[in-house]
């Protein structure tokens, strides 16, 4: 990918670095919204001199001695840039088009914008057709992370008694796009809800006569699953 945006004229090396050029790219920010010229005019001090422009990002880096995770190029020894990792896995086993894309929100920019540029600089197409990207999971009111203490693995949430079933129903509980604040209160209420809907799955399958489970006639051949699907493909509601 990278020998074929230097091809393109789209990325240049200095000193072992191979950077992107933005100003290359016409569509650089329709996702996130963010403007180049407005980017380009906001930067003012610790600009890399080397760089064409300020926010070119690097696609390939020389490594420093010693460093583990180094390769051979034909830029000299080094390692990918961290964006270019992803698009070049992605290219590799989805193809340079494909349909769905996730992430968390803190991915939009500069991450997946600058995946967008190098691999639809690279095949001239697009690069995915929906993007999907989730609000951060908070714990207790506060963005769950390990340096605060408000992190729990599944092995941790099974011990305190949880069915682990229950942790998935409550991340249904809000729609991907919106914050989803982790209590072991709210964990509760979820056990509860599944319970519930557990019992009368049950009560439904062992008890019901099944000439009155519908009061006319049977539903349609997979009207069941295409309901569910319609709902699904509205935005995952």
């Amino acid at each position: 990918i990278i020998q074929g945006l230097l091809a393109k004229d789209i990325a240049y090396e200095v000193g072992g670095y191979v950077y992107y050029d933005i100003k290359r790219f016409p569509g650089y920010g329709k996702l996130s919204g963010n403007q180049l010229e407005n980017m380009l005019a906001g930067v003012r001090e610790g600009v890399d001199t080397n760089k064409h422009n300020p926010e070119d990002f690097p696609l390939w880096k020389p490594a420093e001695p010693g460093r583990e995770m180094a390769w051979d190029s034909p830029w000299g020894q080094g390692f990918p840039g961290w964006h270019i990792e992803c698009s070049a896995m992605s290219i590799k086993y989805l193809g340079e088009h494909f349909d769905l894309h996730t992430g968390g929100v803190d991915n939009i920019f500069p991450h997946h914008e600058d995946e967008i540029a190098q691999s639809e600089g690279f095949s001239g197409q697009q690069f995915v057709n929906y993007w999907i990207h989730a609000q951060h999971l908070l714990a207790d009111g506060q963005k769950m992370a390990k340096s605060t203490g408000n992190a729990y693995t599944c092995a941790e949430i099974e011990a305190r008694g949880f069915d682990p079933m229950a942790l998935r129903y409550f991340y249904t509980t809000a729609l991907y796009r919106s914050r989803l604040n982790f209590t072991f209160r709210a964990l509760q209420a979820a056990q509860t809800s599944l319970d519930r809907l557990r019992a009368l799955a049950y009560r439904l399958v062992t008890e019901s006569d099944n000439e009155r489970v519908f009061s006319e006639e049977p539903p349609k051949e997979n009207s069941w699953r295409d309901a569910f699907l319609t709902e699904v493909e509205h935005d995952l509601n």
